[in-house]
């Protein structure tokens, strides 16, 4: 009896043991699965699950995870080349349309030039005014959509190096001398005088601080002044953009950034302009943040890196 009750003891052992044995492989190939494909997510590449295992549930299960890879893959590179053939038919339609548009604003500019003084036509001078600007705003969302679709197609060229950001932010700031001078702005310029160095593009983050002059004036100009400011560290610079208009809220804040996002109801604008600003920053390797206190005041701020030495 003892023999047979020692017996049956070390069959229950030995089945024991390897019952334990494949418990182990089988969460050891489970594991690698979820690892595998936590790799695969982070990595975004188009990697497959290795099929050896002791498992025939393992296997399948594998075999089904590199079905739903290779579908998730066809479907991405579809995506993929439809997102840019849609940016190059944007790109291709924004560029035809920008030419008789420029016609358009030229003769919109004669014709409320040449109507000024004429007598009796007070009501031509003024539709052609309305004209010129209507042009202007459709000119600028051209324009939006035109550089956005090229961002998004990777077909703007970057060219980064060292710059002067002291004397990139004077010449810009000059360009609206005349129009904040018209609108009574009070306008501060905290720039140094001296050249300060930092790697960037300059015709890139000449359009970020234009396109962020152009959002203070256009949604901060209630407070009639815009600031200036580039302070700079070892490591990095700040370009400042200050305007003391109505402000934004913390979840204004959370989406400023975002494609046809504004903060103006019933806005005439694009809606890109900050997303613009914000993708180029990007693309230059800055940083832009936006601090704002509702009806005190607005800042963006572009941090890009310091020239290497």
């Amino acid at each position: 009896m003892w023999i047979l009750f020692a017996a049956l003891s070390a069959v229950l052992m030995l089945i024991l043991i390897r019952q334990r044995i494949l418990y182990r492989k089988l969460q050891k190939e489970i594991e690698y699965i979820s690892n595998r494909l936590a790799t695969l997510s982070i990595a975004s590449e188009n990697g497959f699950v290795l099929l050896p295992a002791a498992h025939i549930c393992v296997r399948k299960l594998g075999a089904a995870v590199n079905t739903l890879l290779r579908d998730f893959y066809a479907k991405k590179s579809e995506f993929g080349q439809e997102q840019k053939a849609m940016a190059q038919v944007l790109t291709n339609i924004s560029h035809d349309i920008r030419t008789p548009l420029t016609v358009l604003k030229g003769n919109s500019e004669m014709l409320a030039a040449r109507t000024t003084d004429l007598p009796g036509a007070e009501n031509i001078h003024e539709m052609a005014v309305k004209i010129d600007r209507k042009a202007d705003a459709l000119i600028t969302t051209i324009s939006d959509y035109f550089t956005m679709s090229r961002i998004t197609s990777g077909d703007l060229p970057l060219k980064l190096q060292k710059e002067d950001i002291s004397q990139l932010c004077h010449d810009t700031i000059l360009d609206y001398y005349d129009l904040l001078d018209q609108k009574q702005f009070t306008v501060e310029i905290q720039v140094p005088s001296v050249p300060i160095c930092a790697d960037t593009d300059r015709d890139l983050l000449q359009r970020i601080l234009k396109n962020l002059i152009d959002n203070a004036i256009r949604h901060g100009g209630d407070g009639k002044y815009i600031a200036l400011r580039l302070t700079t560290t070892k490591d990095r610079s700040v370009i400042e953009i200050e305007d003391h208009g109505k402000g934004m809220t913390p979840q204004q804040q959370k989406r400023i950034f975002a494609r046809d996002y504004t903060t103006a109801p019933g806005s005439t604008g694009s809606g890109l302009g900050l997303a613009i600003a914000k993708s180029l920053c990007e693309m230059t390797g800055a940083e832009l943040e936006v601090h704002s206190i509702q009806n005190q005041k607005t800042i963006f701020s572009i941090i890009m890196k310091s020239c290497k030495s």
